[in-house]
Protein backbone atom coordinates (compact mmCIF):
# COMPACT_ATOMS: atom_id res chain seq x y z
CA UNK A 1 0.00 0.00 0.00
CA UNK A 2 1.70 3.49 -0.76
CA UNK A 3 1.51 5.86 1.84
CA UNK A 4 0.12 9.66 2.10
CA UNK A 5 2.98 10.94 0.58
CA UNK A 6 3.23 9.04 -2.48
CA UNK A 7 -0.25 8.97 -3.01
CA UNK A 8 0.04 12.94 -2.44
CA UNK A 9 3.05 13.04 -5.05
CA UNK A 10 0.85 11.40 -8.43
CA UNK A 11 -0.17 15.21 -8.61
CA UNK A 12 -3.97 15.08 -10.11
CA UNK A 13 -3.32 12.53 -12.69
CA UNK A 14 -5.61 9.86 -10.98
CA UNK A 15 -8.28 12.13 -11.81
CA UNK A 16 -6.93 13.21 -14.99
CA UNK A 17 -7.12 10.46 -16.82
CA UNK A 18 -10.73 10.34 -17.71
CA UNK A 19 -10.75 13.88 -18.81
CA UNK A 20 -7.31 13.78 -20.93
CA UNK A 21 -8.75 10.10 -22.52
CA UNK A 22 -12.13 12.08 -23.34
CA UNK A 23 -10.03 15.16 -24.96
CA UNK A 24 -8.38 12.80 -26.92
CA UNK A 25 -11.31 11.12 -28.52
CA UNK A 26 -12.59 14.38 -29.51
CA UNK A 27 -8.87 14.99 -30.74
CA UNK A 28 -8.60 18.45 -28.59
CA UNK A 29 -5.03 18.05 -28.93
CA UNK A 30 -4.32 22.02 -27.41
CA UNK A 31 -6.70 20.94 -25.04
CA UNK A 32 -4.95 17.97 -24.29
CA UNK A 33 -1.63 19.34 -23.45
CA UNK A 34 -2.95 21.95 -21.16
CA UNK A 35 -4.46 20.08 -19.03
CA UNK A 36 -1.14 17.64 -19.16
CA UNK A 37 1.02 20.58 -18.33
CA UNK A 38 -1.42 21.29 -15.19
CA UNK A 39 -1.75 18.14 -13.77
CA UNK A 40 1.41 16.68 -13.82
CA UNK A 41 4.23 19.51 -13.05
CA UNK A 42 6.33 17.19 -10.87
CA UNK A 43 7.45 14.83 -14.46
CA UNK A 44 8.11 18.50 -15.94
CA UNK A 45 10.71 19.57 -12.91
CA UNK A 46 12.13 16.09 -13.10
CA UNK A 47 12.71 16.89 -17.15
CA UNK A 48 13.67 20.66 -16.34
CA UNK A 49 15.97 18.78 -13.72
CA UNK A 50 17.71 16.55 -15.73
CA UNK A 51 18.52 18.63 -18.45
CA UNK A 52 19.78 21.09 -15.99
CA UNK A 53 22.08 19.18 -14.52
CA UNK A 54 23.26 17.44 -18.06
CA UNK A 55 24.17 21.15 -19.17
CA UNK A 56 26.12 21.60 -16.19
CA UNK A 57 28.17 18.75 -16.15
CA UNK A 58 28.51 19.12 -19.97
CA UNK A 59 26.98 15.68 -21.14
CA UNK A 60 24.97 17.83 -22.74
CA UNK A 61 25.59 21.04 -24.60
CA UNK A 62 23.72 24.07 -23.81
CA UNK A 63 21.15 25.02 -26.28
CA UNK A 64 21.48 21.44 -28.01
CA UNK A 65 18.35 20.62 -26.66
CA UNK A 66 15.27 22.21 -24.37
CA UNK A 67 13.37 20.77 -22.15
CA UNK A 68 9.95 22.06 -24.26
CA UNK A 69 11.59 19.50 -27.11
CA UNK A 70 11.32 16.41 -24.40
CA UNK A 71 8.02 18.01 -23.01
CA UNK A 72 6.64 18.24 -25.88
CA UNK A 73 7.68 14.91 -27.15
CA UNK A 74 5.93 13.25 -23.94
CA UNK A 75 2.71 15.13 -24.89
CA UNK A 76 2.72 13.25 -28.87
CA UNK A 77 3.52 9.73 -26.66
CA UNK A 78 0.62 10.69 -23.99
CA UNK A 79 -1.75 11.66 -26.61
CA UNK A 80 -0.80 8.46 -28.94
CA UNK A 81 -1.03 6.56 -25.91
CA UNK A 82 -3.45 7.66 -23.54
CA UNK A 83 -6.06 5.10 -24.46
CA UNK A 84 -4.04 2.07 -23.41
CA UNK A 85 -3.90 3.01 -19.79
CA UNK A 86 -6.98 1.35 -17.70
CA UNK A 87 -6.40 2.52 -13.94
CA UNK A 88 -6.00 6.27 -12.98
CA UNK A 89 -2.94 5.55 -10.98
CA UNK A 90 -1.40 4.26 -14.14
CA UNK A 91 -1.17 7.77 -15.44
CA UNK A 92 1.50 9.48 -13.04
CA UNK A 93 3.57 5.89 -13.44
CA UNK A 94 3.65 5.94 -17.15
CA UNK A 95 4.78 9.68 -17.61
CA UNK A 96 7.74 9.13 -15.53
CA UNK A 97 8.77 6.04 -17.76
CA UNK A 98 8.60 7.59 -21.19
CA UNK A 99 9.91 11.02 -19.44
CA UNK A 100 13.15 8.68 -18.81
CA UNK A 101 13.00 7.41 -21.77
CA UNK A 102 13.37 10.50 -23.73
CA UNK A 103 15.76 11.43 -21.40
CA UNK A 104 18.25 8.71 -21.72
CA UNK A 105 17.67 9.01 -25.27
CA UNK A 106 17.78 12.50 -25.73
CA UNK A 107 21.49 13.02 -23.67
CA UNK A 108 24.81 12.51 -24.80
CA UNK A 109 26.17 10.54 -21.57
CA UNK A 110 29.59 9.92 -20.64
CA UNK A 111 31.24 7.06 -21.55
CA UNK A 112 30.64 5.29 -17.86
CA UNK A 113 27.02 6.08 -18.10
CA UNK A 114 26.64 3.51 -21.34
CA UNK A 115 29.20 1.23 -19.78
CA UNK A 116 27.35 1.52 -16.15
CA UNK A 117 23.71 0.91 -17.90
CA UNK A 118 25.03 -1.90 -20.36
CA UNK A 119 26.98 -3.79 -17.14
CA UNK A 120 25.37 -3.17 -13.63
CA UNK A 121 25.39 -7.05 -13.08
CA UNK A 122 29.83 -7.00 -13.85
CA UNK A 123 30.34 -3.49 -12.46
CA UNK A 124 32.57 -4.30 -9.93
CA UNK A 125 32.73 -3.16 -6.29
CA UNK A 126 36.56 -1.27 -6.82
CA UNK A 127 34.77 0.63 -9.46
CA UNK A 128 32.29 2.31 -7.69
CA UNK A 129 35.31 2.38 -4.92
CA UNK A 130 37.38 4.62 -7.44
CA UNK A 131 34.48 6.76 -8.39
CA UNK A 132 33.92 7.45 -5.00
CA UNK A 133 37.47 8.70 -4.12
CA UNK A 134 37.87 10.83 -7.57
CA UNK A 135 34.39 12.68 -6.49
CA UNK A 136 34.84 12.96 -2.56
CA UNK A 137 38.16 12.95 -1.85
CA UNK A 138 39.04 16.65 0.08
CA UNK A 139 35.56 17.25 -1.90
CA UNK A 140 37.33 18.07 -5.16
CA UNK A 141 36.78 15.45 -7.88
CA UNK A 142 33.93 15.92 -10.61
CA UNK A 143 31.87 17.57 -7.53
CA UNK A 144 29.68 20.74 -8.58
CA UNK A 145 31.30 23.56 -6.57
CA UNK A 146 28.43 24.56 -3.59
CA UNK A 147 28.60 28.11 -4.58
CA UNK A 148 27.40 27.49 -8.50
CA UNK A 149 24.48 25.92 -7.13
CA UNK A 150 23.22 29.29 -6.75
CA UNK A 151 23.54 30.12 -10.31
CA UNK A 152 21.36 27.00 -11.93
CA UNK A 153 17.91 27.11 -12.39
CA UNK A 154 16.47 23.94 -11.32
CA UNK A 155 13.78 23.33 -8.66
CA UNK A 156 15.57 22.53 -5.32
CA UNK A 157 14.10 19.57 -3.38
CA UNK A 158 14.44 19.50 0.65
CA UNK A 159 17.00 16.79 1.52
CA UNK A 160 18.46 15.67 4.04
CA UNK A 161 20.73 13.39 5.97
CA UNK A 162 17.70 11.14 6.38
CA UNK A 163 17.60 10.71 2.80
CA UNK A 164 20.82 8.87 2.41
CA UNK A 165 22.30 7.77 6.21
CA UNK A 166 20.73 4.63 7.69
CA UNK A 167 18.47 4.98 10.47
CA UNK A 168 19.49 3.07 13.65
CA UNK A 169 22.85 1.57 11.39
CA UNK A 170 24.77 5.06 11.44
CA UNK A 171 23.20 7.34 14.07
CA UNK A 172 26.36 8.24 15.47
CA UNK A 173 27.13 9.81 12.05
CA UNK A 174 23.83 11.10 11.83
CA UNK A 175 24.41 13.26 14.74
CA UNK A 176 27.67 14.25 14.40
CA UNK A 177 26.84 15.80 10.82
CA UNK A 178 23.52 17.14 12.60
CA UNK A 179 25.16 19.33 15.07
CA UNK A 180 27.75 20.49 12.82
CA UNK A 181 25.85 21.17 9.81
CA UNK A 182 23.04 23.60 9.03
CA UNK A 183 19.62 22.08 7.12
CA UNK A 184 20.90 24.83 4.38
CA UNK A 185 24.49 23.07 4.38
CA UNK A 186 23.06 19.59 4.05
CA UNK A 187 21.09 20.17 1.53
CA UNK A 188 23.59 22.25 -0.76
CA UNK A 189 26.29 19.28 -0.24
CA UNK A 190 23.74 16.51 -1.31
CA UNK A 191 22.65 18.91 -4.43
CA UNK A 192 26.14 18.70 -5.21
CA UNK A 193 26.61 15.27 -5.19
CA UNK A 194 24.09 14.64 -7.14
CA UNK A 195 25.13 17.14 -9.91
CA UNK A 196 28.60 14.58 -10.43
CA UNK A 197 26.70 10.99 -10.16
CA UNK A 198 25.55 9.96 -13.54
CA UNK A 199 22.55 9.52 -14.82
CA UNK A 200 21.21 6.74 -13.83
CA UNK A 201 22.37 5.85 -10.38
CA UNK A 202 21.02 10.37 -9.77
CA UNK A 203 17.45 9.30 -11.25
CA UNK A 204 17.31 6.21 -9.35
CA UNK A 205 17.86 8.58 -6.40
CA UNK A 206 15.74 11.46 -6.90
CA UNK A 207 12.76 8.98 -8.25
CA UNK A 208 12.80 7.08 -4.97
CA UNK A 209 13.88 10.40 -2.82
CA UNK A 210 11.74 13.18 -4.57
CA UNK A 211 8.74 11.44 -6.57
CA UNK A 212 8.78 8.85 -3.25
CA UNK A 213 8.26 5.68 -6.13
CA UNK A 214 8.82 2.38 -4.79
CA UNK A 215 12.14 -0.01 -5.72
CA UNK A 216 9.72 -1.91 -7.99
CA UNK A 217 8.07 1.07 -9.65
CA UNK A 218 11.54 2.52 -10.25
CA UNK A 219 12.73 -0.45 -11.55
CA UNK A 220 9.73 -0.51 -14.15
CA UNK A 221 10.76 3.12 -14.56
CA UNK A 222 14.48 1.93 -15.52
CA UNK A 223 13.85 -1.65 -16.90
CA UNK A 224 15.81 -2.64 -14.48
CA UNK A 225 15.39 -5.29 -11.87
CA UNK A 226 14.60 -5.01 -8.52
CA UNK A 227 17.76 -6.13 -7.28
CA UNK A 228 19.72 -4.10 -9.35
CA UNK A 229 18.07 -0.52 -8.38
CA UNK A 230 18.33 -1.68 -5.03
CA UNK A 231 21.88 -1.93 -5.42
CA UNK A 232 22.46 1.06 -7.38
CA UNK A 233 20.55 3.18 -4.79
CA UNK A 234 22.15 1.56 -1.70
CA UNK A 235 26.20 2.85 -3.66
CA UNK A 236 24.99 6.23 -4.75
CA UNK A 237 23.63 6.89 -1.32
CA UNK A 238 27.32 5.27 0.29
CA UNK A 239 28.71 8.13 -2.64
CA UNK A 240 27.09 10.87 -0.81
CA UNK A 241 27.49 9.71 2.77
CA UNK A 242 31.32 9.26 2.05
CA UNK A 243 31.34 12.94 0.34
CA UNK A 244 29.91 13.75 3.71
CA UNK A 245 32.49 11.95 6.05
CA UNK A 246 35.53 12.97 4.07
CA UNK A 247 34.45 17.08 4.09
CA UNK A 248 32.94 17.35 7.37
CA UNK A 249 34.43 14.31 10.00
CA UNK A 250 37.76 13.44 8.56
Amino acid sequence: MKDATNNKNQDGSAEALPRLQQLQQNDNRMAFDRLMEKELPKVIDYINRQLNVAINNKTLSEGNLKAEDIIDQLYIEAFDNIQNLTEKHELHHWVFIKADELLADAMVEEDFNHTFFNNIDNYANEEWEGMEENYTSNGEGHFLMLEELDDISYSKHDYSLADVFIENIEEDLFNKLSNKLSEQDIQRQIESALHSLPFHPRTIFELAVNQKFEIKEIADIKKMTIQEVEEILTKAKGIIRTNFINNHLS
